[in-house]
């Protein structure tokens, strides 16, 4: 690989992909939520990834539930309200949406409970606890139904608990189709099954358990299936095969007053008695997850890659127009870039007049200007792999780590002179106290007068384990943690040092070293909790026993120590000799999501400190 495949400049190179969006005079704007749950806490997460959506009939208003929180569109003044976890959700990801009679809208999360909305702030509807919720829909009536593993909940009002309790059908429903309480049709793992005289029937066995979806129309039951859509007559209970144009898995479904609407091979059109008709012949890229019937033969479609409205034989991009939907200028044939919410490295870049805040993502790297709030795409980085990301002491250079093709450095200025020598991937990197370290799948690498060059390979580890994280606070200690215990090298004698007793043979996920009051402290985050301690002398924190610790960083300005874990953020406060611990998760704070993946911290003019916290439901800040 060329030198030049390593040469990055700053600033980002600004190409088509990445010009600001025309504002036109139409376009949508956005409308701030009157009220926040949490208001320290605010998200940075793409909504463009939809799972379901409802129509409010009294108000003509569009509702999606995204893995990033919940949108809300205001068609009639082309305006949109963005709801996240800091507006009450239990974290940003949202399985369901739904609209009931009386207007209020219910939606509820991809692992439990189900929310209310009330004067812009998500509730929990305490009466069924943290239930997982497979599916929402409404009755011929207008009412909320609920379903779930333990059964089936008919919904009146937040305050009183279900109206009507029905049994389970055996598996959680995938998608429900009811008239009232005696007349229910689902769909589950099992097949399709049918409520009629206060029991469940389960269809005769021409009816396979591979049925996604499903609807009721009229007399008529359209089955949507891995091979294809099916429609059953119910006064006569024969089944018909519907043609489509390209046969495949049925994926949404939306009753049409002619018949359904359909996603089928990744084309969407409407089935008939009599036939079916695309609304296009052209096949959509990403995956169709829902469709609802608008008036006129419109049709929205919701996909993993934003929301589109279909009518007239045509096919329009429905978008927010601002990030992080949408990134750089949009295009009409194609979509344009968005954010990719699953953040697994941060780094801010501190500069005299502005802040820049850097994330690695799954799909790419992306920087925000923390000054301006402005998003760039880094577009040679485009659908990366990033793993780690550090800014150098001077500020001048962002290295950046990508599973897919190794290391690059981003420099304001000068190109580096000397293509780093590591082979891809690339698990970590830090800053010493007097060198940049990085972790290869083949061992830890050391960049100094430059040139990166392998110090310790696999092989000479004195354990049965792989390099996982590393640390530097005193210019020769390199604490090492691996798979199968910790470990300290010794640059001035290139010793390798293993650590004795719990931390001898602890699965290593995180470390963190720090010079303070002139002593080195080095926290240990395992897969089983956190230590403090040096060389021979560790303490566990209690507090987090039996926790994956899956990121540290220290706050210097208020002595605390803010630790990621697989179940929440903690603040750990020094005071003494003791620690004040404060937990956070997405009950009782607006974290995204409970695993928390990176950590970094950034102070603003008015010297207020933000804590940026990557998840895989997208970026979450808190403010203190």
């Amino acid at each position: 690989m060329s030198s030049k495949d390593y040469q990055l400049n700053l600033p980002v190179p600004v190409g088509g992909e990445d010009l600001p969006i025309p504002v036109a005079d139409a376009a949508p704007q956005q409308e701030q939520p009157s009220d926040k749950a949490f208001l320290e806490w605010g998200n940075l997460v793409s909504q463009r990834h939809v799972r379901h959506l409802a129509f409010d009939l009294t108000q003509e208003n569009l509702w999606l539930a995204t893995g990033g929180g919940i949108l809300h569109w205001k068609l009639e003044l082309n305006r949109f309200v963005r709801y996240t976890s800091e507006h009450g959700l239990p974290g940003n990801s949202v399985l369901a949406v739904s609209v009931d009679g009386m207007g209020q809208v219910w939606a509820t999360h991809e692992q439990f409970g189900i929310y209310y909305l009330k004067n812009d702030t998500w509730r929990p509807y305490r009466i069924l606890g943290e239930v997982k919720v497979s599916c929402l829909t409404l009755d011929s009536t207008g009412r909320l139904w609920a379903g779930t593993a333990s059964g089936l909940y008919a919904i009146n009002t937040p305050d009183r608990k279900p109206a009507i309790e029905l049994p389970p059908a055996g598996f959680p429903p995938r998608v429900m189709s009811i008239v009232d309480e005696n007349d229910i049709w689902l769909c589950n793992a099992q097949g399709v099954y049918n409520y009629k005289n206060a029991s469940w029937m389960r269809t005769s066995d021409s009816v396979q358990p591979d049925v996604l979806t499903l609807a009721r129309q009229g007399e008529n039951l359209w089955l949507g299936t891995f091979r294809g859509l099916v429609r059953i007559d119910l006064s006569t209970n024969k089944l018909h095969k519907i043609n489509t144009t390209y046969p495949g898995e049925v994926t949404a479904l939306a009753p049409h007053p002619q018949g359904v609407w359909v996603a089928c091979g990744g084309q969407v059109g409407l089935a008939t008695e009599t036939g079916w008709t695309p609304l296009t012949e052209k096949q959509f890229n990403a995956p169709i997850t829902s469709l609802l019937a608008g008036s006129d033969h419109q049709v929205w479609i919701g996909t993993h890659d934003g929301l589109l409205r279909g009518e007239k034989k045509q096919i329009f991009l429905h978008l927010t127009d601002n990030p992080p939907d949408v990134i750089g200028l949009a295009s009409r044939e194609k979509s344009p870039p968005t954010f990719s919410s699953l953040v697994q490295a941060l780094s801010v870049q501190q500069f005299a007049d502005r802040s820049i805040l850097w994330i690695g993502t799954a799909q790419g790297l992306f920087r925000y200007d923390l000054f301006t709030e402005s998003w760039r795409r880094y577009g040679k980085l485009a659908s990366q792999d990033i793993r780690a990301i550090i800014t150098s002491q001077d500020q001048e250079t962002v290295w950046v780590a990508s599973w897919n093709s190794g290391l690059h450095s981003l420099k304001q200025q000068n190109e580096l002179q000397t293509a780093p020598n590591i082979s891809e991937p690339i698990l970590t990197l830090t800053i010493g106290s007097d060198r940049y370290w990085a972790i290869g799948l083949d061992g830890l690498y050391h960049y100094k007068d430059s040139a990166l060059l392998q110090v310790i390979s696999n092989k000479e580890l004195p354990v049965r384990g792989w390099l996982q994280a590393i640390t530097q606070a005193v210019t020769d200690h390199v604490w090492l943690g691996t798979s199968a215990g910790l470990l300290l090298y010794k640059t001035d004698t290139k010793r390798l040092i293993p650590i004795t007793g719990n931390l001898g043979s602890a699965d290593v996920r995180s470390l963190l070293a720090i010079n303070r009051d002139e002593l080195e402290q080095v926290w240990v985050g395992t897969s089983q909790g956190l230590y403090i301690g040096n060389v021979d002398n560790w303490e566990p924190i209690p507090e987090l026993d039996n926790r994956l610790i899956t990121a540290l960083i220290w706050d210097k300005n208020n002595s605390s120590l803010w630790v990621g874990t697989d179940k929440g953020l903690f603040c750990l406060l020094s005071q003494g000799n003791r620690w004040k611990i404060n937990e956070f998760n997405i009950h009782n704070s607006g974290l995204g999501a409970n695993r928390v993946i990176a950590l970094a911290i950034s102070t603003g003019e008015d010297k207020e400190t933000k804590l940026w916290v990557g998840t895989a439901c997208g970026l979450s800040c808190y403010t203190y």
